[in-house]
Order: structure tokens, then sequence, then C-alpha cells
């Protein structure tokens, strides 16, 4: 941190002339706010100019990939602060700074996490009618989601949604749409199918490679989609690490999206037990975490079958 006269060169003296004091208490409201007197804001008039200018840089940004500032200021933020009865600036590193590194860091582990590439015909403007209009609430949530969602966002329509019913639905279809949609907003997100987390954790350990850069991805992303959950042949120590994947986001208030074939209390169990005795507080976290939705109707993989007879 650093006193607001020491941050900018005396070259910036001299140009500051036309502007008083009103005009920086207009636009500066934590000048008011502080108490500042009129006596400091004449001698910081170049440093806070500069703190204006840094400002209308930040109010039209369209993410860190075109970022205004130059040099050592990219991805960072000024922010004004009271200090032993004056003000300090000090900087700090910006939100779209910081999605852009957990956009990086999600991409880099996108293939180690088995990611389903997503097919962008997966849309919602494609999506089944026959479902659209059988499930209004469903979609409404799914398209203000998709729209809405920023990373921190504490707001009601933050948490995952479980999607289960029969093969064929319209499942997959809605999440990879809430997904694409996700993507196209520059919202950091990933999707894996359920065998494919398994798979890759196996592999990983069998070529003694570290799992913890691929649970700490799963764990962090700012939304997490998993495919065909529960369709895969889990072990006890695969089901330990989604429990810890799942317990993480569940704590962290990381928004879950699941598609299933199971109703959430039939997830992992075989002839009538479950198969492992994480799966009880698995289950538990996920109903708590998402919000339920059973889709229902005719397999549209079968509508249009080909044959040669």
């Amino acid at each position: 941190m650093q006193h607001i006269q020491q941050l900018f060169s005396k070259a910036l003296q001299g140009h500051d002339k036309g502007y008083d004091t009103a005009y920086f208490r207009s636009r500066i409201p934590e000048l008011n706010q502080f108490s500042v007197s009129d006596a400091f804001i004449e001698r910081s008039r170049a440093a806070l100019l500069e703190y204006l200018r840094q400002a209308d840089i930040c109010s039209g940004c369209q993410g860190f990939h075109a970022c205004g500032k130059q040099g050592d200021m990219q991805g960072f933020t000024q922010v004004l602060e009271p200090y032993k009865g004056q003000l300090n600036v000090s900087v700090q590193r910006c939100r779209p700074y910081i999605d852009h590194l957990a956009k990086k860091r999600v991409d880099r582990y996108a293939s180690l996490a088995g990611m389903i590439e997503l097919d962008e015909s997966f849309q919602f403007e494609n999506y089944p009618q026959e479902q659209s209009k059988k499930y209004p609430k469903l979609m409404r949530y799914a398209m203000e989601f998709a729209m809405g969602f920023q990373p921190d966002d504490q707001t009601p329509t933050t948490s995952g949604v479980y999607l289960f019913g029969p093969p064929g639905v319209g499942k997959t279809h809605l999440m990879l749409a809430v997904f694409n949609r996700l993507r196209e907003r520059g919202v950091p997100c990933l999707v894996v199918r359920s065998d494919s987390l398994f798979d890759r954790m196996r592999h990983l350990i069998a070529d003694s490679q570290d799992l913890e850069p691929f649970l700490d991805t799963l764990s962090t992303v700012p939304v997490l989609g998993i495919d065909e959950f529960a369709q895969e042949r889990a072990n006890d120590f695969t089901l330990e690490k989604l429990f810890r994947i799942v317990n993480h986001r569940f704590h962290a208030n990381l928004p879950t999206w699941f598609t299933s074939n199971y109703a959430p209390p039939d997830a992992y169990r075989r002839r009538g037990e479950d198969v492992n005795d994480s799966v009880y507080p698995l289950r538990s976290r996920i109903m708590k975490m998402c919000m339920m939705a059973h889709l229902e109707g005719s397999d549209a993989r079968q509508r249009h079958l080909r044959s040669l007879t």
C-alpha cells in the first residue's frame, strides 16, 4: 500500500488545473464518505485524475484478454482506503483476471479430467419442444442460470441441478445447453462423464502420477457438470475421491449439475445396498446442493431409426 501522493510522477503535476474539488467529490464518492478535506484533494489532483482514468478503463472492461490498461496495471484495479485521516490507494487483482486464471487452469486440465468436448449443436433453441412445454419451471431456471451465473455469485440461482430419468429424454442436451451458454459468456466450467472420471483416476494411479491437480480442478472449477452419474463401475477408492470433490463443492457453494438414469436415493446401490460407506453422505450432499428434476418421455434417439430391411 502506498500513499496516494506518492503513486505518480511529478510529470503529471500541472495538467490538472481545470478540475476543482467539487468535480472530484462528484466523481469519487469515497472522498465524502471518508471526510477528506478540500486541501488534501487540491494536493492530490494528479493522483485522483489517474485514479479516475483507471476507473474509466475498468468501466468498459470486456475481460482480461482485452484489458485496456498498460504494463503492470493490467489485471489490477485500484481501491481507495482511509489511512490516518487521509487516503491511501491500494491495488488488487480484478475479477476478470481471477476468472482468466481460473479458465487457464480449467483448460490446462480439461483433457486430464476427461472433459466432454461440448458440442455446440446442443442449444436451448433446439431443445425438444415437447420437453420444454412439459417442464417450463426447469427450462426457466436453466436459462436464468446459464445467462446470469457469475463466479462467487450467492443468489438463489446458484444451485446446481440433478437431472434424472430414462435414456433419451433430453437430460444431457439440457445440461450441455447450459454449459455451452456459460462457455460463450466466459464462465469457467467443465463437463465430465462419470465413467471417464473414474477411468482417469485409475490411469493416473497406475502411472504413478499426482492426483491432486485433477481433484483440485474438479473441486474448485466455478461450475461442474457430471454426465451419466452413477452409471459406471466404481470402487471404494474412486468413490472416496468423488466424495471429496462433491464435499468441497458442497461447502464452497459451487454449483454442480448432474445427469443420471438413477433417482438420487438409488445412486450407487446394488441389490438394495450401498456399494460404499461414503455413498450415503455423498447422496445426502447432492440432494442438499441441487434442485431435483425428474424428466420422463419417450426415447428421442429411437424416433428416427434407419433400417436396411
